[in-house]
């Protein structure tokens, strides 16, 4: 999709617009706009910005909103299933940390993508999902039978009983308002509620030692939190935290050797090598690389 003339936006987290270069890295003309789950691109991102007066790191400017909402509802991605194995075994991981908190009840996911968090879910609770891409949430209904509503979260309609958790996984950092999200989610939350996020550490040891070659740092991603800025926004949009932790994956060897396109060659031609002597393009492996945070926040009362 061909990347229209950019909008500069205000910090997503105090709303100043007092921002400087944190990393720039255009592609031809402005940063163009990847939708795709899985991509092994992270190149021409554009401006990655931070806050001079809250730290917050976000891409300024980017596209329109229309622009990014048009490319999510349009988005098709083959390559997200190829490792559905392993998908269903991360769903597992994200669903073991949910229930340290609430061990069932109603359970929205919101960014549901193909279904495979909420199908693993739904033995102890009652799932709904929301997904912006017509395509992924085709493959949710009927690959799992789930019920998903098509569109974005702003045109979903959640009746008046509140929901007991909200899964948002890799998501927030693909949304054009992030506190609108985390306000929307408390009001349909009840009281004690729980908030299940997945999202990349900017401020982690790997995304300093990388810097502009970060994997985390990619056109799909609008906004980069911290431990320190999720947490206020949380806390400003009626959640108290709980729980922050370092968010590992399990994928095959040849998963995580297509992730290194950004290292040097020789570490990656070393690394494939031995992979593909041993024969273990197709064998599995956890890596918990400490740049990713899991987040767990209750929804307060009142």
């Amino acid at each position: 999709m061909e990347s229209p003339a950019e909008v500069t936006v205000p910090c997503p987290v105090c709303g100043a617009r007092d921002d400087r270069t944190l990393h720039l890295r255009p592609g031809p003309g402005s940063a163009p706009f990847a939708a795709e789950m899985t991509t092994d691109v992270y190149s021409s991102y554009g401006r990655v910005a931070r806050c001079r007066r809250c730290t917050m790191t976000y891409r300024n400017p980017r596209e329109p909103d229309a622009h990014v909402l048009s490319a999510y509802a349009a988005l098709e991605d083959e390559d997200y299933l190829a490792e559905r194995e392993c998908r269903g075994m991360n769903a597992l991981l994200s669903l073991k940390a949910l229930k340290r908190h609430v061990a069932e009840g109603r359970l929205l996911e919101i960014g549901c993508s193909t279904g495979f968090f909420l199908n693993a879910a739904r033995l102890e609770f009652d799932c709904q999902g929301v997904e912006p891409s017509a395509w992924a949430a085709e493959i949710a209904r009927e690959r799992f039978g789930l019920e998903v509503h098509s569109g974005s979260f702003e045109t979903y309609e959640a009746g008046p009983t509140r929901f007991d958790a909200v899964a948002m996984i890799d998501v927030i950092e693909h949304v054009l308002d992030p506190r609108a999200l985390l306000e929307r989610t408390a009001a349909l939350l009840r009281p004690g509620g729980v908030s299940y996020l997945v999202t990349p550490d900017i401020s982690s040891l790997s995304a300093r030692l990388m810097g502009p070659y970060w994997w985390g740092l990619r056109p799909a991603h609008l906004t980069y939190f911290s431990p320190a800025t999720l947490t206020r926004l949380l806390d400003e949009t009626g959640f108290a935290v709980r729980e922050i932790r370092s968010f590992g994956r399990i994928f095959t060897y040849g998963y995580w050797l297509s992730r290194l396109s950004t290292y040097p060659a020789a570490i990656r031609g070393a690394v494939g090598a031995a992979i593909r002597v041993l024969g273990w393009e197709d064998k599995v492996l956890y890596i918990n690389t400490r740049d990713s945070m899991e987040v767990i926040a209750v929804r307060r009362e009142g």
